[in-house]
């Protein structure tokens, strides 16, 4: 579980919000919206163990990421995946390049298998036969789809999403959606940060979802419809 504990952020302009409390449990996925600069970023980095906040504190497991062991965060970050808003140039690599590069990619697998399960996650999220494509190529849409299938391809406990939904686009939102359903299912936390939740998904809460500060937050577990 993360927990957020009264949890303060201030920029150069003043302070974005100030005493947070957020709860994000194994095998839920977590919609936090936002208005554009409110800080959706810096929560997830704040969350993620990144970005030390002003005031408060975030713990993971029963352990303090900002007031407690270092080895926390470093334990924690290993085993998250990270999506964010702006994609990296990378250089000019290309797709498979990417799988290759990451962090663990590979580690206890065979090079088979290794090409398998990449060619099966890049399938899985229209990009059959992409590993040549250079990523600086790609469509936006296409950008965050590769990412989501790199990050996946790590095997993440908790996954941050800045502005997935959107950058995939409309036509996306319905596969997604039964994708992080299964990720819950296996008790993995999915946390997004969207300027709006789809009406789709929105329609799947009784309630308009739980005011966090500037933001509103929507959560859907393994054992109810993420849409």
């Amino acid at each position: 579980m993360i927990e957020a504990f009264r949890v303060g952020a201030v920029s150069r302009n003043g302070t974005l919000w100030d005493g947070l409390d957020l709860a994000v449990g194994d095998g839920e996925v977590c919609v936090v919206t936002g208005p554009p600069a409110s800080g959706k970023t810096l929560l997830l980095r704040i969350l993620r163990g990144d970005r030390r906040p002003d005031a408060g504190d975030v713990v993971v497991g029963g352990e303090s990421l900002y007031r407690g062991n270092p080895g926390a965060v470093r334990a924690f970050q290993a085993t998250s995946g990270v999506i964010p808003e702006s994609f990296p140039a990378c250089g000019g690599r290309a797709i498979g390049d990417l799988f290759r590069i990451s962090s663990v990619a590979g580690a206890g697998i065979s090079a088979r298998e290794r090409k398998e399960r990449e060619e099966e996650l890049l399938s899985l999220l229209g990009l059959h036969g992409a590993q040549d494509a250079g990523f600086s190529s790609l469509s936006v849409s296409e950008r965050a789809r590769v990412s989501l299938a790199v990050e996946l391809f790590r095997g993440p406990k908790v996954l941050f999403a800045d502005m997935l939904l959107h950058n995939a686009g409309r036509e996306w939102m319905e596969m997604l959606g039964g994708l992080f359903r299964g990720l819950a299912r296996e008790g993995k936390t999915v946390l997004l940060a969207e300027r709006t939740i789809p009406e789709k998904w929105k329609a799947m809460e009784s309630r308009e979802g739980i005011v966090k500060g500037p933001f509103r937050l929507f959560r859907y577990t393994a054992k109810g419809e993420v849409p």
